[in-house]
């Protein structure tokens, strides 16, 4: 009895630091609470309770790792905004095949993270779409109120982001043609011109803060 006694508190003690740093961490970030478990692969029929155990543990770190290699933990404090926010961009970024440091980028310079912006020459929402564009990168958006939801402002916004890179080849091209249209900087190209107005700078930062990624979604870009 003495003995039962004295091995299982030791036990115990091995697991406690284990489970206290899991508690700890849900409770330090919602967004790792938030987020969807992709579909784990069926337990071998004869693993042990334990064994489940520690293999569930074994994933959720390897699954922290990975989101915080994307930037969804450092993007809140890095942007100074929610972490709703950070996670809506980060999905429908990389829903869209952008790499979501450049989504983040794009929206603090188009918009400031504020989901009701509005510019002087008629673009809303986070990506700063003019409805014309909006309404031909999504049917739906037929309302300035649906132009301005973040989700679908954010997948159309990234997606043409997206489409103008693969166009190119060229993230400084199709940032500007982003910015200045296609048509703007096709005709520049045409006649020798170089159709940069500064907003590759802008969004792409200067110095040890640049970007230095290709725009695209890749294990290479993240952070």
């Amino acid at each position: 009895m003495s003995s039962t006694a004295t091995r299982t508190p030791a036990r115990a003690g091995r697991r406690t630091p284990v489970l206290l740093a899991l508690v700890a961490l849900c409770a330090w970030t919602p967004v790792l609470c938030a987020q969807q478990a992709a579909p784990a692969p069926a337990a071998p029929a004869n693993e042990t309770a334990g064994q489940q155990f520690w293999r569930w543990l074994r994933d959720e770190a390897h699954r922290f790792t990975e989101l915080g290699r994307g930037g969804m933990f450092t993007s809140p404090m890095r942007y100074g905004i929610s972490p709703q926010l950070a996670r809506t961009i980060h999905r429908a970024a990389e829903t869209e095949g952008l790499d979501p440091e450049l989504g983040f980028r794009l929206v603090r310079a188009e918009s400031g993270f504020n989901p009701r912006a509005r510019s002087h020459a008629g673009a809303l929402g986070l990506t700063q779409l003019m409805p014309s564009t909006a309404r031909w990168l999504d049917r739906r958006m037929t309302s300035r109120e649906a132009i301005m939801e973040p989700e679908p402002n954010l997948r159309a916004g990234f997606g043409y982001l997206r489409r103008l890179i693969d166009k190119y080849q060229n993230l400084n091209l199709a940032l500007l043609a982003y910015n200045r249209g296609e048509g703007a900087v096709d005709r520049d190209l045409r006649r020798g011109r170089d159709p940069e107005n500064g907003y590759t700078r802008y969004v792409l930062g200067i110095g040890v803060e640049r970007y230095r990624g290709d725009g695209r979604r890749t294990a290479g870009n993240r952070e």
